[in-house]
Formats: C-alpha cells, sequence, structure tokens
C-alpha cells in the first residue's frame, strides 16, 4: 500500500466487521490471508466495510453499529458470508450469484431485476467477466441510484493499460490433461484458440478463471465511462486493519499489487 511499515512493526486493530481485537506484526499482514482472530475477515474485506461505511453512514464506523434501515436497498456479487448476513439483518439486501439463484449476470438483462438500489458490492468479478466488460460497468451504474455506491475491488496493478490474457474471447472451455489444464477459446468468428501456458485460476486449479490483470488507469476510466466517480483507497487503515505490504511474500494467496478497493459514487 502507498503507506508501509516495517516487518516487525506490531500493528493493533479491531476489526470493523466482527469488532475482534487483533495484533499482528505488518509482516504477517496480507490482502486475503484470513487473520482475524474473530471473523476469518481478510485485509480486502474489511476495507469493503470501510467504504460501505463512508458511503452510507458518511464515517467510518464498524459494521454492527452501521444504523439499521429496511428502506436502504443494496445487492452483492456472491459476496462472503461474514458481512453479507450482517448486512442482510440491517438493509434491504441481496446477495446475488452467477451460478445460483438468486442470478445475477452482470453483461446481460438481469439488472433489470435489482434497479434503484442504494448500493452495490462487487468484489473479485470482473477479472472472470467476458467481453463486452464495460457492458458490465455500465449496467452496475443503472442500477444504482444517482448518488448511490458501488463498492467494488478487482486485481489491478500500476500499469496504464488493461492485458487481457484471451483477446477475443466470447466463450470458452477447460480441461486437464495429465497435470496440465488447456483453455479452448472461441472467438466472434467461430474459430477457436487453444492456450496451455500462464493459465491460472482463482479458488484453485480448474475453478474460476483468470480473463485479465487490469490497468490501474484504465479501470479507473471504464468506471468514470460508465458513469461512477471512483475514490481509491490506496492508503493503509491500520486501526481496522486494512493493510498489506507492498511486497507479499505469500503468492499462493493472491497476486502483490494495488488491487485497492474502491469506492464509487454514481453521478
Amino acid at each position: 500500500m502507498e503507506t508501509d511499515f516495517a516487518a516487525d512493526h506490531i500493528i493493533d486493530y479491531k476489526c470493523n466487521i466482527c469488532g475482534h481485537k487483533n495484533k499482528l506484526a505488518a509482516g504477517d499482514f496480507h490482502r486475503e490471508a484470513a487473520i482475524c482472530g474473530g471473523c476469518g475477515s481478510n485485509a480486502r474485506f474489511r476495507g469493503i466495510i470501510h467504504g460501505l461505511s463512508m458511503a452510507l453512514m458518511k464515517t467510518s464506523v464498524p459494521l454492527p453499529k452501521f444504523t439499521k434501515d429496511r428502506y436502504v436497498k443494496g445487492i452483492g456479487m456472491s459476496e462472503w458470508d461474514g458481512y453479507a448476513k450482517v448486512l442482510k439483518k440491517k438493509y434491504d439486501f441481496t446477495n446475488t450469484y452467477f451460478h445460483q439463484e438468486p442470478l445475477l449476470d452482470i453483461t446481460s438483462d438481469d439488472w433489470q431485476k435489482f434497479t434503484g438500489l442504494d448500493f452495490v458490492i462487487c468484489t473479485e468479478v470482473f477479472e472472470h467477466v467476458l467481453q463486452p466488460l464495460q457492458v458490465g460497468f455500465e449496467n452496475m451504474r443503472k442500477m444504482l441510484k444517482k448518488g448511490g455506491h458501488l463498492v467494488f475491488s478487482t486485481p489491478f496493478n500500476g500499469s496504464p493499460e488493461t492485458v487481457e490474457h484471451f483477446p477475443g474471447m466470447v466463450d470458452f472451455a477447460t480441461c486437464q490433461i495429465g497435470e496440465d489444464w488447456l483453455v479452448v477459446s472461441r472467438k466472434a468468428d467461430g474459430s477457436y484458440e487453444i492456450y496451455d501456458q500462464n493459465i491460472i485460476f482463482h479458488g484453485g486449479p480448474g475453478t474460476v478463471l483468470e480473463m485479465r490483470m487490469f490497468g490501474r488507469e484504465s479501470l479507473l476510466a471504464q468506471l468514470r465511462a460508465a458513469g461512477f466517480a471512483p475514490t481509491v483507497f490506496s492508503q493503509a487503515i491500520p486501526e481496522i486493519g486494512y493493510y498489506w505490504p507492498k511486497v507479499m511474500d505469500r503468492p499462493e494467496l493472491g497476486y502483490p499489487g494495488e488491487h485497492y478497493v474502491i469506492l464509487c459514487e454514481a453521478i
């Protein structure tokens, strides 16, 4: 993060999801590691709740202290149960899914089932979405009221441009031959291309395929083009445990890079 600490610096933090008090050396933090001793939240989850608090409460407060209001309407996209279940008790909140009910394919007309929203939480989705990607950003904006908020995260780095791993792909299948995984990509013209290198799955081999690595400026430009005013939370908030080192030494838990939580106001 833009704020960095020495590896042996001790960070005392109170989880803003469950309220548990934690103490951990800065070098042991990781964006995706379940390090809260109470709820098992990771640093990114705590950043998501910080962003939602800034949107709804106009200040950073822990999730248990969010004001209950059944007139506040929002959705998540396959969000972590640790905060999704609490949000459902406080608001008119629906956690949607790509593969089960309640269904939401963000690049389809499904968005019409979820309109007039005060907030949308979308985390770790858009690195897996097939093109046309901009349609997905625009559909999120259509679901929100003017002045509503999108709390967003996806892997990105400091490069200006997004790198597509499978250019031109409109559909695909994966298969395993021995220990090797292949991606069979179908193009718009009906032709096929086989990829056998640099295949990245999130959640284990053969699960959710990474389609791209966003470049920071390209990602922000797409959000702005869809009608959002984005704010990137790139500074550490150590008091809630929103922190990870600039160089992470546990790559099996996720990519190094920026990947900060972004709060977007619908304009």
